[in-house]
């Protein structure tokens, strides 16, 4: 899983919607062709030599341990081409951020937008100086950033406010207070992976620590980004010459450099450590923590940021709710949601992913939303599609927990009934990483036929693998595959190698030759 992503623009999804590949981004060969194109040189020719050579792959002494499962069937009539273990239950990992990608898109749209919203009291009067409060209301937006926050308070400045004389309300009530997903663990939790969820989100609710050295014997020099009191950093950290930089590397057994700056997460404050010892003459190092109460800190930051825009505000950040009543003077809108099930896909955010789970529990089944309301959908949303909700357990929207169980023959549903909703297909395909290309599959299955052409979510926990996805067959075929692998000890790099090749060996595939037909 990977640290909070700034917005990004999806270019292979702007090429897909252009193009219409079938839904499959950066891809010219996703969809069934009208006519079988020749075999490739290195073509697996029917199901025998397919089978043979996924048993082969299997085979391989890394996974003596492992528990695997795999199901891969041709989307065009549902024949299934290869199953192991395919109902078996695993951990998903952020294979789970399919069915959340899946429910936004079904039920929310591709088009949805979330707003976040300046208000003031009903009837104040809009002038120099606004006799209000001042509300701040969220609807869950997780792409929300410093940069849209100052285009709200530019919206406020162009009416010609410039002191508020009342309190900065911070209103997360569209979602409940549950700030972590059902079984993360407290020890995950310091780090961006695991950033606390709510309805007014900002930076994905975590802060940038920017450390260089001092001088010689001497703290750290710690800055960050954005600028804000919301955090208090207390500063052990020395300064050393590189001679003793090196002989404390010599010294340290797990050959980290001996230099943290960590938040005090047992006692849930927004205060950090800086410990251990920096090397004078690098450059400046960057880091990313999370913090403590997304909503005042995003008041906290919309206050600061109006303090250094010359609007002044006399009260104080509080928690609670906007009047129902309350009059708007800004608004921003997110982006589309096809965009945004792409940021969290390509990455793979986590708090993308909680979110979009709470807002769909939210749309469906009432406000405040809540992850137990976005599990509901979701096995309202399975069992729709025909799969046993009753033999899979979700248990939050990214994957982290180990409470979720899914197997490969849900997974492969999910994958089917996606693919033959052609109001969302594209989108969905679209937001997956693409082999060699993107997103967490960027530097995998180079030089492979699924190179450019696989496009699937990519899963990972300590000691879980997971991969699930479309590709496209040798003869033109569309095949959707789950990979699934669990219980092994090191690094999931090797594992992942086995991935690759069954997706290789699953590109390459191609029912009967030309001859044949």
């Amino acid at each position: 899983m990977c640290r909070h992503k700034t917005k990004l623009i999806n270019e292979a999804l702007l090429f897909t919607l252009a193009v219409g590949l079938a839904g499959c981004a950066g891809s010219a060969k996703v969809a069934p062709q009208a006519t079988v194109p020749a075999p490739s040189a290195n073509a697996l020719v029917g199901q025998a030599a397919l089978a043979q050579t996924l048993n082969a792959i299997l085979r391989d002494s890394i996974l003596n341990a492992t528990n695997v499962g795999v199901k891969a069937v041709r989307l065009s009539d549902g024949a299934v081409l290869f199953q192991q273990n395919n109902q078996k239950l695993f951990h998903p990992a952020s294979n789970m951020k399919l069915f959340t990608a899946a429910a936004a898109l079904h039920y929310l749209g591709p088009a949805f937008r979330f707003t976040t919203t300046v208000a003031a009291d009903s009837g104040a009067a809009i002038s120099d100086t606004l006799h209000s409060d001042i509300y701040l209301i969220g609807t869950g937006d997780p792409s929300f950033d410093t940069g849209n926050l100052a285009q709200l308070i530019d919206e406020l400045r162009n009416q010609g406010i410039r002191y508020i004389n009342g309190n900065v309300i911070c209103d997360d009530t569209f979602l409940d207070n549950e700030r972590y997903g059902e079984g993360w663990m407290s020890d995950d939790q310091p780090y961006t992976d695991f950033s606390p969820i709510g309805a007014l989100s900002i930076n994905g609710n975590n802060i940038e620590l920017f450390s260089r050295a001092g001088d010689i014997g001497q703290p750290a020099r710690i800055r960050t980004a954005p600028r804000t009191s919301y955090v208090q950093i207390l500063n052990e950290s020395t300064t050393v010459d590189s001679a003793t930089f090196s002989q404390l590397m010599s010294d340290t057994l797990d050959r980290h450099e001996p230099y943290s700056i960590l938040r005090r997460w047992r006692e849930q404050t927004n205060v950090f450590d800086a410990r251990g010892f920096i090397q004078a003459g690098n450059g400046e190092r960057r880091s990313y923590q999370n913090i403590v109460e997304p909503g005042r800190y995003f008041g906290t930051l919309f206050k600061e940021a109006c303090l250094r825009s010359d609007l002044h505000i006399a009260g104080n950040i509080t928690l609670d709710a906007a009047p129902e009543n309350a009059t708007t003077l800004a608004v921003h809108y997110s982006d589309p949601m096809a965009t945004l099930v792409a940021n969290m896909n390509k990455p793979s955010d986590n708090l993308y992913a909680e979110l979009l789970l709470k807002v769909v529990g939210a749309q469906v089944e009432g406000t405040p939303g809540s992850a137990e309301k976005g599990k509901k959908v979701l096995n309202k949303l399975l069992a729709e599609m025909g799969v046993d909700v009753e033999a899979i357990r979700f248990s939050d929207g990214s994957g982290v927990s180990r409470y979720g169980l899914l197997s490969p023959d849900a997974i492969i549903s999910l994958l089917a009934n996606m693919y033959q909703n052609f109001s969302v297909r594209n989108e969905f395909i679209a937001s997956l990483p693409i082999a060699g290309v993107d997103g967490t599959l960027s530097r995998r299955m180079k030089g492979m036929a699924a190179e450019g052409i696989v496009h699937a979510k990519t899963g990972s926990l300590g000691g879980v693998s997971t991969l699930a996805g479309y590709t496209t067959a040798d003869d033109g075929e569309v095949l959707a595959f789950s990979i699934m692998m669990s219980h092994f000890v090191g690094s999931t790099w090797p594992f992942r190698a086995v991935q690759d090749r069954i997706c290789d060996a699953l590109t390459r595939y191609r029912e009967r030759s030309p001859s044949a037909e």
